[in-house]
């Protein structure tokens, strides 16, 4: 800050009355003045010059060079140290902000502009087209052109009347760009090359709201890496205080391919592939099963295990609360269904049977059921147990088929909880993207072959049209899971609850349990998130282990067009009842 205009402070009269300010963020209000004058004040970040001031809120150096000598004037500063800035001083993306603000009635209609006169976020009362056409235009020149187009005789306007602004004179902030197909994003680029813009919603984060929903990631670190990317490409100094409209820019690399544009390549990419898996599943469609899910078989792959517990958080570690979950699916399916299932790992000590207690002991002694046994109880051993998983999956599928199980009969659930950012909570489903499955897969070792599910078969490959079919029913599978999951109240992921890939870092990959999995139908359920306190809480409860199950055993059943077992929903409805009972007896 120049220390003369410090010195000058004193003299500037004092901030407006609240009525004739906005708020949009701590740094970032706006003053109406007269009735009709838009002013934005602007607070500079810690240590920022007017240069730079003046680059970051005018965007190109001719109007920042404008704006910094605009700023030497005494009457530039406000008492309380924010910085004055008229409305055609301003780039057009913070333009854009202010008057979305200010007018949150307006908005586009087709490729034209309407603005509801006199009715907005501040007292607005000295209005007419004049003045609407220098805010939507640049100038009040085009007052005349407005009038035409709305049919009007006088250039007076009356409080909540409609003005059409036509999309040639139209500010290029407001005017239509480009949009990804569900219109959430609009397509630009910049001097940093291209992006998708997002503009935040009132009580939206740029966590969740754009890096979660938009671009596959959801590892903590990764969240925040990318966020504070976002934040600097957009001109955000504080992640938690970004303006209700404002523009955050996405670099179009980091879009996951159905937000980008049709006609970008790794879109088109994928909207091939869809074709091709949906005209697989069109030519070889999953038979009906028999009553009762009768000739059905479930395996159910309780995650980690031996040395390995997981997701440990909030008091709650992933593998003996998920095994819980696995116990109660089996007995689900059993008492309420004519299926078929199979755990692949086995408890010695306590057995297949579901706890009665909240809490849970640690158990690091279940085997996986192949033959031999095998406990992962050394550190390097956790990938061999997660291989050793789909070797076994494939076998007891060769066995099903062998007994004559239709393949389109026989589905892989592998549960879990993971370690997502802690602003996600909710079930997310894994399902085997087919472009993640290509090549020969497998292990000859030794550490594998005294395995006899392994010699079985050490290595398998699986045709492409194979791979597109078995990502569709997986597909289908997980919906019907994720359908169970909010019909049962239940948290969902909300966006992209239904995966083909994982995102780590700068690395893509598919689980290993999906990755050489035989079975066509198969996910991975990522239950819940132990990094999110809500969803901790919620495993932690064998009630609600209860639930869960109950969730996926009626998901199964949805699965194969039948309806949910038994006594499902009403059991889930039973413990929400005596949960909200509870919760009202607290004092």
């Amino acid at each position: 800050m120049v220390p003369a205009l410090l010195a000058a402070a004193a003299a500037v009269a004092p901030p407006p009355a609240p009525s004739e300010v906005l708020t949009l963020s701590r740094d970032l209000r706006v003053r109406l003045e007269s009735g009709r004058e838009l002013v934005l004040e602007a607070r500079p970040w810690p240590g920022e010059s007017h240069k730079a001031f003046a680059l970051r809120l005018a965007a190109t150096p001719v109007k920042a060079d404008l704006l910094t000598a605009a700023l030497d004037d005494p009457g530039a500063l406000t008492e309380d140290g924010y910085l004055r800035v008229k409305l055609a001083q301003l780039s057009d993306d913070v333009r854009a902000v202010v008057l979305r603000n200010v007018f949150p009635q307006d908005g586009p209609d087709g490729a034209d502009w309407v603005h509801v006169a006199r009715v907005g976020a501040l007292p607005v009362y000295d209005e007419g087209l004049w003045q609407v056409a220098l805010w939507f235009t640049g100038s009040g020149e085009h007052f005349q052109e407005i009038e035409a187009a709305n049919g009007l005789d006088s250039p007076e306007l009356s409080a909540g009347q409609r003005v059409r602004i036509p999309a040639a004179l139209l500010d290029p902030a407001l005017r239509s760009a480009p949009t990804s197909d569900d219109g959430s994003l609009e397509y630009g680029s910049d001097a940093r090359g291209e992006f998708a813009g997002y503009r935040l919603k009132s009580g939206e984060a740029l966590y969740s709201a754009v890096v979660l929903r938009f671009t596959g990631r959801t590892a903590p670190d990764d969240v925040e890496a990318l966020a504070r990317t976002i934040a600097a490409r957009s001109a955000v100094k504080d992640l938690t205080d970004i303006p209700v409209g404002w523009l955050v820019k996405i670099p179009r690399d980091v879009l996951e391919p159905e937000f980008l544009p049709r006609s970008d390549s790794r879109r088109k990419s994928i909207d091939k592939e869809a074709a091709a898996m949906e005209r697989e599943l069109a030519e070889r469609p999953p038979p009906e099963p028999k009553r009762g899910l009768e000739g059905v078989v479930v395996i159910v792959d309780p995650g980690h295990g031996g040395l390995d517990p997981g997701t440990m958080n909030h008091g709650v570690w992933e593998h003996d609360y998920v095994f819980d979950v696995a116990t109660r699916l089996k007995r689900e399916l059993l008492s309420k269904t004519r299926a078929t299932v199979y755990l692949t790992l086995d408890d010695a000590t306590g057995g297949d049977v579901p706890s009665s207690t909240d809490a849970l002991a640690p158990n690091h002694r279940r085997t996986v059921m192949t033959t031999p046994p095998f406990l992962a109880d050394a550190g390097n051993e956790t990938a061999v147990a997660v291989n050793l998983r789909w070797y076994l999956a494939n076998s007891l599928y060769r066995k099903a088929q062998r007994s004559g199980i239709d393949p389109d009969r026989v589905v892989f659930v592998s549960l879990h909880a993971d370690a997502r950012h802690p602003s996600s909570r909710g079930v997310m489903v894994y399902v085997p993207g087919a472009r993640y499955r290509e090549g020969t897969l497998g292990s000859d070792s030794a550490s594998y072959r005294r395995f006899k599910e392994v010699r079985e078969q050490p290595q398998i490959s699986f045709p492409r049209r194979d791979r597109l079919r078995s990502e569709g029913v997986s597909r289908k599978l997980a919906d019907a899971i994720v359908r169970e999951f909010r019909r049962e109240d239940l948290p969902v992921q909300p966006y992209q609850p239904v995966r083909e890939k994982v995102i780590r870092g700068r690395g893509v990959w598919l689980p290993a349990v999906l990755k050489g999995n035989s079975v066509p139908a198969k996910v991975l359920v990522e239950m819940v998130n132990l990094n999110n306190t809500d969803d901790a809480a919620l495993l932690g409860r064998a009630a609600d282990r209860e639930r869960l199950a109950e969730a996926l055993a009626s998901g199964l059943s949805g699965y194969f067009g039948r309806k949910p077992p038994s006594g499902a929903s009403r059991a889930g409805a039973a413990t929400r009842l005596e949960r909200g009972k509870a919760e009202r007896r607290v004092p």
